[in-house]
This record gives C-alpha cells, sequence and structure tokens, in this order.
C-alpha cells in the first residue's frame, strides 16, 4: 500500500483565521474565477514533498523528520507579501510571502532534501523558495484580474514561533484532500 506524504510546519491558529480571512475576501471580490482556495485547516508550510511511497518507507522517513529538529532551535516565521505563479498576470498559484532572517527555514529544508536523498527519494533541484500557497487557479486564462488585485494588495507582517516539524499524510478523496499528522517532532529536542 502506498500514502502520499510530506514534511511540513504549521502555521499558527492566529496567522490560520488572518490568512482566511483573506482568501474569504479575495473569494467575495472574483466569484466567478474558476479557483480552488485552500481551506484553513489545510494551510502550511512544505518543506519536502515525498509523492506517494511504500508503507515500508514510512518509518524511515519519520526518522529523518524526528533526526532533523533536534539540530534546530525554535524561530520565528513572518508571513508578509503577495505572489502568484508563473506571474500575476497568468497565474495557476497565489501564495504569500516567507520572511524567516535566521537561515533556520531553509537550512532545515536542505537538511531534510539531503537526509530524504539519503534514504532514497530524489533531491530537489530547485532553489528552496518558502511560501504559503493560498489558491491553485483552474482556468488561468481568466485569472489575470485577480492575480493582478492580489499582487497589489499589502499582507502582514504577521509572525509566529516555529516549534516543531511534522510529516503529513495527503489523503484523497472525492471533491477533496484532507491531511492526516502521522508525526510531529519538537525542535531543540534530541
Amino acid at each position: 500500500m502506498k500514502k502520499r506524504l510530506f514534511i511540513a510546519i504549521d502555521i499558527s491558529d492566529e496567522v490560520r483565521r488572518t490568512v482566511a480571512h483573506y482568501i474569504e475576501e479575495l473569494s467575495y471580490r472574483f466569484p466567478v474565477t474558476l479557483v480552488k482556495w485552500e481551506r484553513p485547516e489545510k494551510l502550511h508550510l512544505t518543506l519536502k514533498f515525498l509523492g506517494s511511497i511504500d508503507e515500508a518507507l514510512v518509518n524511515r522517513v519519520c526518522e529523518v523528520v524526528q533526526r532533523n529538529p533536534a539540530k534546530t532551535p525554535t524561530f520565528t516565521i513572518g508571513i508578509s507579501g503577495t505572489g502568484a505563479f508563473p506571474s500575476s498576470k497568468s497565474p495557476r498559484v497565489l501564495w504569500l510571502g516567507v520572511n524567516e532572517p535566521t537561515g533556520n527555514l531553509k537550512t532545515l529544508a536542505q537538511s531534510l532534501n539531503t537526509d530524504c536523498e539519503n534514504v532514497g527519494f530524489e533531491a530537489e533541484n530547485r532553489p528552496f523558495k518558502p511560501h504559503l500557497t493560498l489558491a491553485r487557479i483552474r482556468e488561468p486564462r481568466h485569472a489575470g484580474e485577480l492575480g493582478e488585485a492580489h499582487a497589489k494588495n499589502s499582507f502582514g507582517p504577521i509572525r509566529f514561533t516555529c516549534d516543531e516539524l511534522v510529516l503529513y499524510e495527503s489523503q484523497l478523496g472525492p471533491g477533496s484532500s484532507k491531511y492526516l499528522k502521522l508525526m510531529t517532532a519538537k525542535f531543540g529536542v534530541s
């Protein structure tokens, strides 16, 4: 049996409520644009997407998740700024920016990438660009106005303390996926 896994950092409840309100405002302003808005309970910062893996590998992934936070102190993440991939004129993904000036987030992502590669996963070769995904555009040809409005908005900064890493399973189902926490590992605890 396979499990669809990713390693992430949860956002705080305060950030979740603030982002949910922002999503609600945008969706209200652009009701006819075909968009899949992220549900507030699913908001997170992905550090490593593993994809569908054999259940036999889950324990090795858990070891990687347990080992990495022990080397990482707690740190503060700021959510601010808006953007879109690939561009605001032709968006496919709407996102909020992530600011973490100590470099701990980037170091953690690189360490996870290396450790996961050592376990047999493909290394991520693109530079790590942390962001908080708000929406995936279903019809990009007609989403330019939404993308431009989002890009012109200001958001944040809103900060939260990051103190744990989470291994999630994405369970696909009718209508939408749901995320199940398989394990958490506190920072600075060996």
